[in-house]
């Protein structure tokens, strides 16, 4: 349940990105996105896991 929670907010955290994106409130290109922050995407999975095997 914990892990669905964790998976919805970063679902709506990237829906929010697209849309800001569409609006032209913001310019970020999804490739230099994912480029630059792919690190903290698999430092956030790790840190997830832990906390879950430990509950």
């Amino acid at each position: 349940m914990k892990k669905s929670i964790g998976i919805s907010i970063f679902l709506i955290a990237i829906g929010i990105v697209f849309l800001l994106d569409n609006l032209d409130v913001i310019n970020i290109s999804v490739s230099e996105l994912i480029r630059t922050y792919w690190p903290v995407i698999l430092i956030w999975m790790g840190v997830e896991k832990l906390v879950r095997d430990f509950k």
